[in-house]
């Protein structure tokens, strides 16, 4: 479980800073501000800040769902414990040890 929640939590870090990182060009090549902006522009600056944070949420959400599944599957490839190991009787003080092959 803790490899599982350690890989959603970087996973959703690393798709968090790559949409901060990509969101601003994805926004400027796909999209255009819909509201004039001839002397004021704060409608497209909120516009354009709106659809950044949405951005930043949706690769959020996506990184998170992606290393929920990574994690996952790890954990499945985790090697079993194995059984403990038998333990050989101990010899007590005067008794008689068991012969040894030369």
């Amino acid at each position: 479980m803790k490899r599982t929640a350690i890989s959603a939590l970087i996973a959703a870090l690393v798709f968090g800073l790559l949409s901060t990182w990509l969101g601003p060009k994805m926004i400027t090549y796909y999209y255009d501000p819909p509201v004039p902006t001839p002397m004021n522009c704060t409608p497209a600056v909120a516009w354009a800040m709106q659809k950044l944070v949405m951005t930043q949420l949706v690769g959020t959400i996506v990184g998170a769902i992606i290393g929920l599944i990574i994690g996952i599957l790890l954990a499945r490839r985790a090697h079993p414990i194995a059984p403990p190991a038998t333990v050989s009787p101990t010899l007590t003080a005067g008794a008689p040890r068991p012969p040894t092959k030369v």
